[in-house]
């Protein structure tokens, strides 16, 4: 595959589509008031936004780092990038850059789609509800009484706590099947089946695991998008109708979604419109895309301007601006309330969104990640700010970051700020005690190198496959801590009873072991 050419640019400029008006907070946060815009809005140009992307983490006593746009696309070899940015509960512009196809160069505008992946989420989510608010479905009834097609299977977790809706949507059903890989474009499931059915992946045929109760239902939070498809397949059993149609119609028709859809696979007809994935090094990813028949964990096919149009009509619906919303104010300030408890997923998950604060400031949104997507939804329900970023690469996801702190300062947001750190110089003598590969526990085939930055930089520097090198600042309180400022992750060095470093924690549960000390 070829890499992609430079990357041409397009704009286009969306017009006011609501009228600034009083819109509601979260009820988690309590009380209502008038948004107001921040920064200067007239004054602020896409350009100026994107000449002026910022890091996770500033470093003390160093000059502010920012870059353009165009500096971080070739940097994180993302071909294309598609923006859209609410102020005042308003759609300000929309702007797109790059290409949406490496291979031919078409060029990324507004309009094309991009897959949503983990957005799908929150959309399906208020499908799902708009179902309840019939009547049609309980949120905290045992969803076996509404499936048909398929049964959850009883285990001794279910002995006395059934798995529900409420427990599917807020991640808390015990169910396992974080996510999905896709099936490629060009390689169908079976000779008549481009993709798996929902049964087909509940029940493990397809390319991932079954779906299965592992842990008691409800007592603690488990990101499953297993659980989502268990949600799509009661939706379908109890309307009578494909899930997609379901959503079209009660969510992305009303809400103004004119361009998105959840049909899997995309059809033909609308190839044209959609940006190919693109891998870790930009070139497309084999087939151009994956298919995603888990429509409502990660199957949504939409645009930023079209997620901002969402956004606008929920805050409309919070406000009581809107009366005849996708759903009722009542059942959004449910949704967007976070679910409590023992471990730290309920505190930052309503009913389908990620909710929390940034700043103080109450938000609610998504991220998503499929192969050759990423993308990043955040909405500021207090002041109607907001943006949706979404890219047609694998690294996308520490770029669409970067460009919402870019829009954040530009707009005066609440959140969504670099934080300042200090960081001492790592001595050529110290570079050496961390000097080597390490391989990942229970996957050794993967390996990352570490090693020392360029003489005088005081830094080090890890290689990881297919992500490129990432630079490691020294954390001066805290032994063996170093940090990624672009990202802000923290990594942290092992040591054995010897003294000698002999793994290495890149965040999270993984660890991996020191298997050689060359860089």
């Amino acid at each position: 595959m070829k890499q992609p050419a430079p990357p041409p640019r397009t704009t286009a400029r969306i017009a006011a589509l609501l009228t600034t008006a009083a819109l509601a907070g979260l009820a988690a946060c309590g009380g209502e008031r008038t948004p107001e815009a921040g920064g200067a809005p007239d004054a602020v140009t896409p350009d100026a936004v994107m000449a002026g992307l910022q890091p996770a983490v500033q470093l003390e006593g160093e000059p502010p780092a920012t870059w353009t746009l165009d500096e971080r696309m070739a940097h994180y070899a993302v071909p294309g990038v598609s923006v859209a940015v609410m102020e005042g509960g308003e759609i300000v512009w929309a702007e797109a850059w790059g290409v949406a196809d490496g291979e031919t160069g078409a060029v990324v505008t507004p309009a094309t789609l991009f897959q949503a992946a983990s957005i799908s989420k929150p959309v399906a989510a208020l499908a799902a509800m708009s179902v309840v608010e019939d009547g049609t479905l309980a949120l905290d009834e045992p969803v076996n009484r509404y499936l048909t097609s398929w049964q959850v299977p009883d285990n001794g977790f279910t002995a006395d706590s059934a798995v529900t809706l409420r427990g599917l949507l807020s991640h808390t059903a015990g169910l396992t099947v974080w996510g999905f890989p896709g099936y490629r474009k060009d390689q169908p499931y079976a000779a008549d089946q481009a993709v798996a059915s929902n049964v087909q992946v509940l029940d493990g045929t397809g390319n991932t695991d079954p779906v299965r109760v592992y842990k008691v239902p409800g007592t603690s939070w488990q990101y499953s998008g297993g659980g989502y498809t268990v949600m799509e397949q009661m939706v379908e059993d109890v309307t009578g109708r494909p899930f997609h149609e379901v959503a079209r119609d009660r969510v992305l028709a009303p809400a103004g979604m004119a361009n998105s859809t959840y049909e899997q696979p995309l059809p033909e007809a609308r190839w044209s419109e959609a940006a190919r994935a693109h891998g870790a090094d930009g070139t497309e990813i084999d087939g151009e895309w994956h298919s995603y028949p888990e429509q409502a964990a990660a199957g949504l096919w939409t645009t930023p301007t079209d997620l901002m149009a969402l956004a606008r009509h929920l805050l409309a619906v919070r406000g009581g601006q809107e009366t005849d919303g996708v759903v009722s104010r009542e059942m959004l300030t449910t949704m967007l309330t976070a679910h409590r408890g023992d471990e730290d997923g309920f505190d930052d998950y309503g009913l389908g969104f990620g909710v929390g604060l940034q700043g103080g400031a109450p938000t609610f949104g998504h991220g998503g990640s499929n192969a050759g997507f990423k993308a990043q939804w955040v909405v500021y329900p207090e002041t109607g700010q907001g943006a949706a970023v979404m890219t047609n690469g694998d690294r996308g996801s520490a770029l669409a970051a970067e460009i919402l702190r870019a829009v954040s300062d530009a707009y005066g947001w609440p959140g969504h700020k670099p934080r300042v750190r200090a960081h001492e110089p790592v001595t050529a003598e110290q570079a050496d005690a961390y000097t080597g590969r390490y391989a990942m526990e229970g996957r050794p085939s993967f390996e990352v190198t570490v090693r020392p930055g360029e003489a005088g930089t005081g830094v080090l520097l890890i290689d990881v496959p297919g992500q490129g090198t990432y630079t490691l600042h020294a954390a001066p309180d805290s032994a063996d801590t170093f940090f990624d400022a672009s990202d802000g992750q923290t990594i942290a060095f092992e040591r054995g009873t010897d003294g000698a470093v002999v793994a290495v924690r890149p965040g999270g549960p993984a660890r991996l072991v020191r298997v050689g000390t060359e860089g």
